[in-house]
């Protein structure tokens, strides 16, 4: 569980810098409005959208190879996206996410959608890191088994020798 926190923490930082990073670039130089009018900026939009999900597969993937356990990796997922969400609530370069309160229902229904919106996004980045975390598993798995299967072959043939 620590590792899917570290590794969850550590990759959503260095996404957060790399995403604001990038979209520095962008406003610098590519100004004006994102659309088909200015297409680099809608290129390193979606770098940036690229980035962010390859995000919860790597934190999973660094947590599986940690732990054998894929699972955690889906926790990595999360905090990597919760580690992300609140930099990016704090500051963002082009502004800090507000939520929109002017929806039928008022401030209630406003919460409520962003509350769903936001474990939407939960349940997205889980599954992405759980994926991440099976090769993660898997490869660290591979090795211990061969480094395993090197030391019985090499202790089997100083018997055989000896």
């Amino acid at each position: 569980m620590l590792a899917a926190a570290k590794w969850g923490a550590i990759v959503g930082l260095a996404t957060y810098a790399v995403i604001q990073l990038l979209t520095l670039i962008s406003n610098d130089a590519f100004p004006g409005a994102v659309g088909p009018n200015n297409p680099g900026a809608v290129t390193l939009g979606c770098l940036s959208l690229l980035i962010f999900i390859f995000a919860f597969s790597a934190s999973g993937f660094y947590t599986g190879r940690e732990t054998r356990i894929a699972g955690l990796g889906a926790i990595a997922g999360m905090v990597t996206f919760a580690i992300y969400a609140a930099l990016s609530a704090i500051y963002s370069v082009n502004g800090r996410l507000e939520i929109n309160t002017n929806v039928p229902g008022g401030l209630g229904a406003a919460i409520l959608v962003a509350g769903l919106a936001f474990l939407l996004f939960l349940t997205i980045a889980a599954l992405i890191g759980w994926l991440g975390g099976r090769p993660g598993a898997g490869k660290l798995g591979l090795a211990r088994a061969k480094a395993a299967h090197l030391a019985t072959s090499s202790e089997s043939a100083e018997t055989v020798e000896g």
